[in-house]
């Protein structure tokens, strides 16, 4: 070995072989290789005999049918590189178990992918950067760019409450639909459908924009995002009902019957409409806990001074 260069170490090569090392890392093994025909020998016997196992990251693998392939090649080397190839084995078993046991809620890890999935009910997930994100149901989070290494970049779909620990040097952005949101340590909450992107400012500063304009966002204000809009308008936000998926709570504190309605719809999967145009800016001051729909719509009514219709498979305002 050429003295002049740093001694190579089994770990670092298999990390090469499996695409795992960093650009210096690869850098220093290729240099390593290219200086002497035995160590270029050496990393292309590890490149053959993984290559000849035949492992892929794949989540059918089954590891226990991996290791038996892998060790009966490892069987057929000399004494003097067997320790050198098992650690290539090590690391192909790795790889192997962990794809096929899913990481728990982390799907689709590939080429420094991840993402963070809820289903029927809203996770809680803290961030690598120290940050946490809770996911309301059927929505997901992706992080991008090397685990928030170089850029603290995520793609969300559906909604999410986000608490992001401050970093000057690492703005948080978000892209969502076509709209990006950006922030260095705050509380807000992002909620988006094909259509529309909702954005509410709990505390800190958002800056949000999308192709064509961009808007500033403090603690109680809000904006709406719909598809292709030309103008971004930032306005009051009245109450927390953006949290109930989290909290439990309706919080209203000010908020006009045509807030409401849609999250008790969404809460309670009902079909609920306002028949009366005029009622619709109605304010209503109060929280719900733990009271069933009819329960709410029965202080809603008193409050307002409204008629609640219940019919087959919809309930009028009117």
């Amino acid at each position: 070995m050429d003295k002049n260069f740093t001694p190579i170490n089994e770990d670092l090569l298999a990390k090469y072989l499996l695409g795992e090392a960093t650009v210096p890392e690869s850098e220093q093994v290729e240099l390593w290789a290219k200086s002497s025909p035995e160590n270029l020998k050496q990393l292309t016997d590890f490149r053959t005999i993984l290559e000849k196992s035949k492992l892929q990251h794949d989540s059918g693998i089954d590891a226990q049918d991996a290791l038996a392939r892998l060790n009966l090649r490892l069987e057929k080397e000399t004494k003097a590189k067997m320790w050198a190839y098992k650690n290539v084995l090590r690391w192909v078993a790795v790889i192997a178990i962990v794809f096929a046991a899913g990481l728990f809620a982390y799907q689709n890890l590939v080429a420094n992918k991840l993402t963070v999935t809820s289903n029927a009910m809203a996770l809680t997930q803290q961030l690598p950067d120290g940050s946490t994100v809770i996911l309301n149901k059927q929505s997901s989070l992706s992080f991008v760019g090397g685990f928030f290494n170089k850029t603290r970049q995520v793609k969300l779909k559906g909604e999410a409450f986000f608490k992001v620990s401050a970093n000057k040097a690492k703005p948080f952005i978000i892209d969502v639909n076509q709209v990006q949101i950006t922030v260095v340590g705050t509380a807000f909450n992002v909620k988006s459908n094909n259509n529309e992107t909702v954005v509410i400012v709990e505390s800190g500063i958002v800056k949000v924009n999308n192709r064509q304009d961009s808007v500033r966002l403090t603690a109680g204000e809000k904006v709406v995002v719909t598809q292709n809009q030309t103008k971004l308008f930032k306005g009051e936000n009245q109450g927390k009902l953006y949290n109930y998926y989290y909290s439990g709570e309706l919080v209203c504190d000010g908020t006009p019957l045509s807030e409401l309605v849609p999250v008790l719809n969404e809460k309670f999967k009902a079909n609920i409409v306002i028949a009366n145009p005029a009622i619709q800016t109605l304010p209503i001051s109060t929280t719900f806990k733990n009271e069933k729909l009819n329960e709410i719509l029965e202080v809603v009514a008193q409050t307002l001074k409204i008629k609640v219709e219940y019919g087959q498979g919809i309930i009028k305002l009117k």
